[in-house]
């Protein structure tokens, strides 16, 4: 399992088109079936007391259309309680389903703005608190600062694409700094998470859909208080190194990267070991019951 370019497709491809067929039909009859069940719900309950009930399972579930094995791991100082911003590599139109699988906890998601006014899609991302992207630069920042600050008020994360527009090769392009500063002026934690194997899955380009391994990490939050922006655009590039190290050669290098970092910052507590040393079982996915005590500690491939 790689992430790595597809330079020519041939015609062996055929043989996926009756599963993108079923997987692009049966996923658009779960979103649209989950903004139906959820918007008379939503009339009296908002919808973050209930996202990580059957919205997030009927979402999630478009992945098991695809025939894909996903694994998550989860970071033992990440905890899913606590509002964040997650800094999320972008490969695919189902990059979002993925990590609505992957994290556990109430998220909304930074959209473009013309993304709200689609029909279904843009109702389920209204919905789901989105926070849209102004077209115009004047006031953009500050809108987008606000609305940080105001979902972080009501124990919501965002999940963010930093990269802005999905890679064209695999690879994870430069990350912007914007929602680092969003991030540090909201008083919110940043999380890496990176999702290795959605190039192979689907990448752009195409409507064709490939089984694929895909293998998630969520790492520990990095706190954000107090940074200059001299130490936020450092942070930028730390993270951006932490997820394309994952996504491009499977090394997860958080540990070495957050105390490099944790260093140049002079802050005292180190950043906590890797996955690989104390692993943390995630929440299970959609259709599987909670693991047990002796459970694995991690969730293993569905």
């Amino acid at each position: 399992m790689t992430d790595r370019p597809r330079k020519n497709r041939s015609a062996r491809d055929l043989v996926y088109v009756p599963l993108s067929v079923v997987a692009w039909t049966g996923s658009f009859a779960l979103m649209m079936g989950a903004v139906a069940l959820s918007v008379p719900v939503s009339w009296f309950v908002p919808f973050e007391r209930f996202q990580t009930g059957f919205p997030k399972k009927m979402l999630a579930s478009c992945l098991r259309l695809t025939g894909s094995r996903i694994r998550v791991d989860i970071d033992p100082a990440f905890d899913p309680e606590r509002p964040c911003v997650y800094a999320h590599n972008h490969t695919s139109v189902l990059d979002a389903h993925i990590a609505v699988w992957a994290i556990p906890g109430v998220f909304c998601g930074l959209e473009n703005e013309a993304h709200l006014h689609l029909p279904g899609y843009g109702w389920l991302l209204r919905m789901a608190n989105a926070i849209p992207v102004p077209r115009a630069r004047e006031g953009r920042y500050q809108k987008v600062a606000a609305a940080f600050r105001d979902r972080a008020a009501r124990g919501i994360s965002i999940l963010t694409f930093p990269e802005a527009h999905r890679t064209l090769d695999g690879k994870v392009r430069p990350f912007r700094r914007g929602v680092f500063f969003a991030a540090r002026d909201a008083g919110l934690p940043v999380v890496p998470v990176a999702a290795r194997g959605m190039y192979d899955l689907l990448p752009k380009g195409t409507w064709l859909v490939r089984p694929s391994r895909i293998h998630v990490r969520i790492g520990p939050p990095i706190p954000t208080a107090g940074l200059t922006n001299e130490q936020v655009e450092d942070l930028t590039r730390t993270v951006q190194r932490i997820v394309a190290a994952w996504v491009e050669d499977g090394r997860w290098t958080a540990a070495e990267e957050l105390a490099a970092f944790e260093a140049r910052v002079g802050r005292a507590e180190p950043a906590p070991p890797p996955v690989a040393e104390r692993p943390r079982t995630a929440a299970p996915p959609p259709g599987r019951p909670p693991p047990g005590v002796a459970a694995a500690r991690s969730t293993a491939d569905v």
